[in-house]
């Protein structure tokens, strides 16, 4: 999984980008609600769960400073892991000091990086830090390492997850083992493209979420919805007036982008990286320009 995207400045023109005949969704929310830009075809009009990616970590995250001791170091309060000495800020915040994934584990081309840790926990001996904490660097490893202790909280970061984040959303259908025929996936020589396995992998906290593209909306809904309560978008990017969230995984991408009093949430399958982030900030600059305002 990619991590966030440098800026949310539309990089692509907006007319190439929109009008584009690939498999995409999109909606937008402002003043006046939800309405569809691209609504469900295709791969998304056959199957209903889409892959969040990497927007996993924002429920994780929130309900991480939800339950943990964000200021101690993790090796204090779970000994098992002795060579963290970090805190969980550093691990929502991406900031301590951890690679993006553990040794031995690498993005290899039609290989399922995360194959091999299903079933497994973390080897404590794997989380140890390889750069300077305090240091920006997206880790998911990190999260994994989060999601872990979640677990120690009640026995499942998920359930932990669904109960403090998920259920007061109002969302219903998010899972971290989709039905094979609920996968809206892209095709590739008129087969199915395998998502990686995530879940039942300790990196399933990372971004092993799915749910219905309008439970994602939801989501895009409650953690924006008090702005007041840092607590909801810990995990998010923010670069002025602009805050987004986005994930990266084999085959699918996701975003969701607010600015200037309006929210995009993004679905796209095989296509380039960030893709979904640059139609979210192209949809909300056409949105804005039919309102005389531009995204800054």
């Amino acid at each position: 999984m990619t991590g966030p995207t440098p800026s949310c400045k539309l990089l692509w023109k907006e007319k190439d980008l929109l009008r584009a005949r690939r498999h995409w969704r999109a909606s937008i929310r402002d003043e006046r609600g939800w309405r569809s830009v691209r609504p469900a075809s295709g791969p998304y009009a056959r199957a209903a769960l889409v892959e969040w990616g990497s927007i996993t970590k924002g429920p994780v995250g929130t309900a991480a400073t939800m339950v943990l001791p964000l200021d101690r170091e993790v090796r204090q309060f779970a000994p098992r892991f002795p060579g963290a000495d970090f805190t969980v800020q550093d691990l929502i915040e991406h900031t301590a000091g951890l690679p993006r994934l553990h040794v031995g584990m690498g993005l290899v081309p039609f290989r399922d990086p995360y194959l091999p840790t299903v079933g497994a926990t973390l080897d404590p001996d794997s989380v140890v830090r390889s750069g300077d904490r305090g240091q920006f660097a997206y880790s998911n490893l990190g999260y994994a390492l989060l999601g872990e202790l979640l677990d120690d909280v009640d026995g499942n970061w998920f359930r932990t997850v669904r109960k403090l984040v998920l259920e007061p959303a109002g969302i219903t259908t998010a899972t971290t083992a989709p039905l094979e025929t609920a996968r809206v996936v892209p095709r590739r020589l008129g087969r199915p493209v395998e998502p990686w396995r995530m879940g039942g992998s300790p990196y399933a906290a990372a971004g092993g979420i799915w749910s219905t593209f309008e439970d994602l909306c939801r989501y895009a809904d409650w953690t924006l919805g008090d702005l007041d309560d840092p607590a909801r978008t810990v995990a998010w990017q923010r670069r002025e007036a602009t805050v987004w969230i986005n994930g990266q995984v084999r085959a699918a991408g996701a975003a969701i982008v607010s600015a200037g009093g309006v929210t995009a949430v993004v679905h796209a399958l095989a296509q380039r990286l960030f893709t979904p982030d640059r139609i979210a900030s192209a949809v909300i600059e056409r949105e804005l320009a039919g309102r005389g305002e531009r995204l800054r």
